[in-house]
């Protein structure tokens, strides 16, 4: 089910000139690449027996829903705040293609992890694209497993009208004593800036820190 949501007032709204610039361009979309430590994460998913890659999930969901602008998505000319956002994520099939899953909220990491898997078992079955197609209250997610990558662009149907940020994770390596792990973060700059990215990558690892 779709979030509720409140119209933003684009006359009075602080972003007004930066949106009017951005919103029709053919491409205006910037990502960001950068290494988040993870080691306080992993520990504690092994301590705990979670999925690292679902808890992951669930702490840029919190990380992205305590920012505004991350939940900012265009409805025609309308600009609306919602007041949360879930995810969607890619799935690696058995046949080496892959599918969508959708993760609900939850409150805590423990529950959002047991609801996550029975959702993984959920939709591997399924194996479709049309997940919550009909929503846009989402982030979409995708997992690289396989490459710690440094930079990532995405497919692009050509629509910049789509107003939901797509996060992805990267393989994790080892720097020293410490476990990093690429995330990538692609917006759309009428929603957004660079500022807000920033602070979706300081809240996020603020949080896994403090594990």
């Amino acid at each position: 089910m779709s979030s509720a949501y409140t119209e933003v007032d684009i006359a009075t709204w602080a972003r007004r000139t930066t949106f009017d610039f951005f919103k029709d361009y053919k491409d205006p979309y910037f990502n960001f690449t950068a290494n988040v430590d993870v080691t306080k994460l992993r520990r504690f998913c092994r301590e705990n027996s979670l999925s690292f890659s679902i808890a992951a999930l669930f702490y840029t969901q919190q990380a992205a829903n305590s920012i505004r602008e991350f939940r900012f998505r265009m409805i025609g000319k309308k600009v609306v705040e919602f007041q949360s956002v879930e995810a969607t994520q890619t799935l690696l099939n058995e046949d080496e293609t892959f599918s969508f899953c959708y993760f609900e909220s939850r409150p805590n990491v423990f529950e959002y992890v047991a609801a996550g898997r029975v959702a993984r078992e959920k939709y591997l079955k399924l194996k479709t694209f049309d997940v919550e197609a009909d929503r846009i209250d989402l982030i979409y997610y995708s997992v690289i497993p396989w490459v710690s990558f440094t930079s990532f662009k995405h497919a692009s149907s050509g629509d910049n009208r789509q107003t939901v940020p797509r996060l992805v994770f990267g393989k994790v390596f080892t720097a020293g004593d410490r476990e990093l792990m690429p995330l990538s973060v692609e917006a759309h700059h009428a929603m957004m800036d660079g500022i807000h990215v920033g602070r979706f990558y300081e809240r996020f690892q603020s949080a896994v820190d403090s594990l």
